[in-house]
């Protein structure tokens, strides 16, 4: 009997991919994934089941991975890294933590630390997708806060509570599409983020200038 294999992609392009990870994926006969992840390694010949846009719901990919994993080796590929807000949790929970593997990999929030030169070991990384935390609480303590936002915690709404709580004097570094050709990193003051508009999901760093 084989394990199901969480493999963390990372930010996507191949280069952030670790090895392990590549060797993982070859190896797999059955991928779950999102369509995006699809764009960073081959599965020809694999049999793949689609996370959300253009394939199933999460459940129902899972019951298929769950199904195929003791006879045939399977992976269930994230983004960033499988233990940071992701799916190591939900896998874990429902295959039973004893026939799960996991595979580490580069978060967005780790990616974006270091794209702008900055240490992360003290700051407080936390999400804001799909739930709400207190990040005026986490600024206070730590100074620097790394976050994965959605499109109604984006960096304008963070932008309004900064300046709402006397926080003005931070600045906001928001990162979309990391690693890919069409990769932006912006900086911006709290004034400038109320108006800024993302492209689509991103994660950004508060800190100081």
């Amino acid at each position: 009997m084989y394990k199901i294999k969480v493999v963390s992609l990372g930010p996507g392009h191949p280069d952030y991919i670790l090895p392990v990870a590549k060797r993982a994926i070859a190896e797999a006969e059955v991928i779950c994934c999102g369509r995006r992840h699809l764009e960073s390694f081959d599965a020809t010949g694999k049999t793949v089941h689609i996370i959300g846009t253009g394939g199933d719901r999460l459940p129902t990919v899972m019951a298929k991975a769950a199904a195929a994993y003791p006879t045939r080796k399977t992976a269930l590929v994230v983004s960033g890294d499988c233990g940071f807000y992701s799916l190591l949790d939900y896998a874990r929970k429902v295959i039973g933590s004893e026939h799960v593997e996991a595979l580490p990999g580069i978060s967005s929030l780790q990616y974006l630390f270091a794209k702008i030169g900055r240490p992360w070991q003290d700051a407080r990384l936390m999400s804001l997708h799909g739930r709400n935390q207190d990040l005026i609480g986490a600024l206070e303590t730590a100074g620097t806060v790394g976050v994965l936002t959605d499109d109604s915690h984006n960096a304008a709404a963070i932008a309004r509570e900064l300046l709402a709580h006397g926080c003005g004097d931070k600045v906001l570094y928001t990162g979309e599409d990391l690693s890919y050709p069409e990769e932006r990193i912006t900086k911006l003051t709290a004034e400038e983020a109320l108006t800024f508009r993302e492209r689509g999901m991103s994660v950004v760093i508060i800190t100081d200038e």
